[in-house]
């Protein structure tokens, strides 16, 4: 309880002290950074923010597109409130990597180094699925919250506060768990499926907060759309035309001899 208290206070403290913040407004404008290229409702990063971007469009797509979102330690790294979908994003170093309510998914992203990772709090039905948790004290939190989360082929990885075991729920009901990696899981497996034999269970006092009846033994492989694809395809294009350019003078000269 104390903990989820003190979600509650650094966010409210640190959305007032955040480095700076991006806003994405309810009309679909962008104040704040040339570094976002709208499309429609997808709204897309071209280079790293220093700073959080606060979402107010309901039901748009956020795509990182492999960049980062760079904190200083306050503030949040992307607030959304319903219909969002937020992914291949790098968010490092806020107060909460993303702070989400409703109906959002939060997919393919790196979130690292954050006090918390994923703030659910008061809200619903987010969905959250191929992220790498990593080096935060608490990964995701869920407090007073609706219910009807998913968290699934998550890495949750090296959480500062061990004793949470990554995710913390207070006055919500249990989430859905299943098959995400846990940096802290001890089991085997002996039928070499690639899942624990034994579920990965929160328990805090006496009550069981989630169980992963799935536990995955090896990190998911998750490859979002990082911009150092960027210079490979770049080679591979210039590749292919060099190969078609020799090709085509090799099949003039043949026909000069003949």
């Amino acid at each position: 309880m104390i903990l989820c208290f003190t979600v509650i206070s650094t966010l409210e403290i640190g959305i007032v002290k955040a480095e700076s913040t991006i806003y994405i407004r309810a009309d679909g404008s962008v104040e704040g950074t040339d570094k976002i290229q709208r499309d429609g409702d997808v709204y897309t990063l071209t280079g790293d923010i220093s700073g959080g971007i606060k979402v107010e469009k309901n039901f748009t797509v956020i795509d990182g597109a492999g960049y980062t979102l760079q904190g200083n330690g306050e503030g949040f790294g992307v607030s959304i409130k319903m219909g969002v979908t937020v992914q291949y994003l790098q968010i490092i170093n806020f107060t909460n990597g993303v702070a989400a309510a409703y109906n959002n998914t939060i997919i393919g992203n790196y979130i690292a180094d954050c006090f918390t990772g994923i703030n659910m709090l008061g809200g619903s039905n987010n969905t959250i699925k191929n992220n790498t948790i990593a080096n935060n004290v608490n990964g995701v939190s869920i407090c007073y919250s609706g219910g009807n989360h998913t968290i699934t082929e998550n890495n949750m990885i090296n959480d500062v506060v061990s004793s949470n075991n990554v995710i913390i729920v207070w006055m919500a009901p249990e989430p859905t768990v299943d098959s995400n990696y846990w940096s802290d899981y001890n089991g085997i497996d002996d039928d070499g499926d690639g899942i624990g034999d034994t579920p990965h269970i929160r328990i805090a006092g006496n009550e069981t907060v989630y169980i992963d009846y799935h536990p995955l033994m090896e990190p998911v492989p998750v490859i979002p759309e990082f911009p150092s694809w960027t210079p490979m395809l770049i080679m591979l294009v210039a590749v292919v035309v060099v190969a078609v350019v020799y090709r085509h003078r090799l099949h003039k000269q043949h026909q000069r001899r003949f």
